[in-house]
Parts: structure tokens; C-alpha cells; sequence
């Protein structure tokens, strides 16, 4: 069984493949086009990146998405009042402004080689990471705001967010971390931790105003914990 269909995104139109045949598949990567494995009760490996068991189980959204990790194009994770939360796309890195409190990790994010390299490895991997705030009314970069795997735990995620200093006080932060954590709490459902510097009183804040409540302090870090609310469970 071999299906083609049209996916619109900025109004230009691209084709994604759905075979359970592995020629087929093959074939449309080697065309470039995206492709989509249906793999039904076959329990036979074919050579996709994404999979589904039925041909009506990829939607509008998971084809557009299967199509924008084939040509490198961002995911949209999703859009708030006046934030598009977007996977970065390497041209970005041009945009990371620099500031006296980038931390640890963050030069992978102003380095064009690493954010390509990051691009390729965290989003094809575990289709999350940290993403790009982007004001919506001009396509401005804000911030970073995301998820990264806990060291150690590999059932629990690490919230991560940093507005940069131009767009700070206008509760950015906030409207992209409550974003980013329902994205969580609908597609990952695992514990969800934070991490923050002792005397960065301003995240603290943050964190317990979106609910985290602090557990310890190890090597001038506080660590924090999303505290489920009452008659909510994790997966």
C-alpha cells in the first residue's frame, strides 16, 4: 500500500508518503520527501522515521511535523497570547544576543555548528528540547524556554528558560514556561524538574509561581520539583 498526500506549510505545498512497503519508502527518502512507515500488525522494521499503525493516525499535524524534520524545517510546539514557541532553526544562531549571564550550555545556542549539531541530535532524537520564544507580532527571538533530560533520571525532565535581557520584565517568562509545561504535561506526562542558581532570586520566583516547590541545595543550586496538583497523576 503506497498513499501521497499534499501538506501546506507557508502556503507552499509538499508531498508526504505512507507505505507498509520498504521500496517505497526508501524511494521517497531518496526524493527527499518525507515518509511515513504504516506498520499495522506487521511488526516488520521499515525504514522511516516516523510510523503509524493506521493511514487515517496521521493527521494534518503529524504529517506537517514529519515533513518539517525531513527539510529541516522548525517545529511549532505551540503559541501563547504573543509567543510562538518553535524549535530554533540554525540561522538563529545569529540572534542570540550576547549577555554577562549566559550559562552553562547556552554557547551551543550562538554557535552555528552546535545548534545545527544540537538541531540534529536532541530534536531527532527525543523531539523535545529547548526551543525559541518568538514575539509573535514581529518575529522577535525573546528567549529560550524548553525541556532537557534529567542527568540520572531518565524518567524526569528538566525545565529550562531564559529571556533575554531587552525583553525581560514584560512576563515573558511566565507566559512561555506555563505553555511549555501544559506541552509537557500533554505529550510527556513524566516528573518535572528545574534547576536554578541560589542567588537568582527572579527564577525562584518564577519557579514557585508556576508551582515548584524547592527539594535541596547542591553546589550553589537550588532544585526544584513540579508539584503535581491535587487529584493529578503522572503517567
Amino acid at each position: 500500500m503506497r498513499e501521497e498526500r499534499t501538506v501546506i506549510i507557508d502556503g507552499k505545498p509538499y508531498t508526504a508518503v505512507l507505505s507498509d512497503e520498504r521500496e517505497a519508502l526508501l524511494a521517497a527518502d531518496a526524493a527527499g520527501r518525507a515518509s511515513v512507515a504504516l506498520v499495522g500488525n506487521c511488526g516488520e522494521f521499515l525504514p522511516a522515521a516516523f510510523a503509524v499503525e493506521r493511514a487515517e493516525d496521521a493527521d494534518r499535524e503529524f504529517l506537517e511535523r514529519a515533513v518539517r524534520r525531513r527539510l529541516g524545517l522548525p517545529w511549532v510546539i505551540c503559541e501563547t497570547e504573543r509567543l510562538i514557541i518553535r524549535e530554533f532553526a540554525e540561522e538563529d544562531w545569529e540572534r542570540i544576543p550576547g549577555e554577562e549571564c549566559m550559562g552553562p550550555g547556552d554557547e551551543i545556542f550562538s554557535d552555528r555548528e552546535k545548534l545545527k549539531a544540537y538541531i540534529r541530535r536532541q530534536y531527532g532524537f527525543f523531539q523535545y528540547g529547548i526551543w525559541a520564544a518568538v514575539r509573535r507580532e514581529d518575529g522577535a527571538l525573546v528567549g529560550k524556554v524548553g525541556f532537557a533530560p534529567w542527568e540520572g533520571d531518565e524518567e524526569a525532565v528538566e525545565l529550562g528558560y531564559h529571556i533575554f535581557r531587552p525583553w525581560r520584565r514584560r512576563g515573558y517568562g511566565r507566559e512561555a514556561c506555563l505553555a511549555a509545561l501544559e506541552w509537557e504535561k500533554r505529550e510527556l506526562g513524566v516528573p518535572v524538574l528545574a534547576r536554578i542558581a541560589a542567588d537568582n532570586k527572579a527564577s525562584q520566583g518564577l519557579a514557585a509561581g508556576l508551582g515548584f516547590v524547592s527539594e535541596r541545595e547542591e553546589g550553589g543550586f537550588l532544585h526544584f520539583r513540579l508539584k503535581e496538583k491535587e487529584g493529578e497523576c503522572k503517567k
